[in-house]
């Protein structure tokens, strides 16, 4: 028997079947960035959702969050777009956990129209519910920020803040965030157990790469009896030695 034509109405309806296999169809998400410093609160935050993006064959929708938070310093960075990586449920940690200085982080890459919806900070509240407090206090403290040097963290709004008793190391650090159109750079300050990179194992958060650079004058100045330099204008020296943005 010889090869068997279509006809233009079964062509039709072929081609019409293979558009609509969810592989073969470009994903629309949303798209949307947050870099957040000044007066945080995470039950007012809201992610405003007005822009969307249509992606590459087979990727999928993303949306990573991150919330540090260095005493009474806060800060919310996030990324919504397209992604190559394969799909997972949301993913809530913390990456860098209490006492001190923490860093928790909300992710999850998903395969259906605009499914990146997420609006709130429910799932971090919920992780923060779980976390025991810090209710013991040592005799040490440490200058204190979360955010831009050139803005939050200038020296008048530095602050020295107490430190937890399992966190009594003076930190310093300049970190950078990049995913989509969001490329932030923010000095990260506080107490920590250790003056070692607390994000060194960490290169990305869902896609947002991450580059922490310790700030060295400022590790030297708090080495020695373990009293911290109270001077804000250390922090800006240190800086010089940290990566530009």
């Amino acid at each position: 028997m010889g090869p068997q034509h279509l006809s233009p109405m079964q062509l039709l309806c072929l081609l019409g079947v293979i558009s609509s296999l969810p592989w073969a169809e470009a994903l629309l998400c949303y798209e949307a960035k947050s870099s957040l410093f000044r007066a945080v609160g995470l039950h007012k935050w809201q992610w405003f959702l007005l822009r969307s993006m249509v992606c590459k064959l087979n990727e999928g929708c993303e949306e990573t969050l991150v919330f540090i938070e260095a005493g009474t310093r806060k800060g919310i960075l996030g990324f919504k777009g397209c992604s190559p990586a394969s799909s997972y449920p949301p993913q809530v940690s913390y990456l860098v956990s209490p006492p001190g200085l923490s860093i928790a982080s909300y992710s999850r890459v998903c395969r259906t129209y605009l499914c990146n919806n997420l609006t709130n900070m429910e799932a971090i509240l919920q992780l923060k519910a779980r976390t025991p407090k810090t209710l013991a206090f040592s005799s040490h403290s440490c200058p204190t920020c979360v955010g831009e040097h050139s803005k939050s963290c200038l020296p008048n709004f530095v602050s020295t803040e107490s430190c937890p008793r399992d966190a009594t190391k003076c930190y310093s650090s300049t970190v950078k965030f990049q995913a989509g159109s969001l490329n932030t750079t923010f000095l990260l300050m506080g107490c920590a157990r250790e003056h070692t990179s607390v994000l060194a194992h960490f290169h990305h958060i869902g896609s947002i790469r991450v580059t922490e650079v310790i700030n060295i004058i400022e590790k030297a100045l708090f080495t020695g009896a373990g009293t911290p330099c109270r001077s804000p204008w250390g922090i800006l020296l240190g800086l010089l030695f940290a990566f530009k943005g």
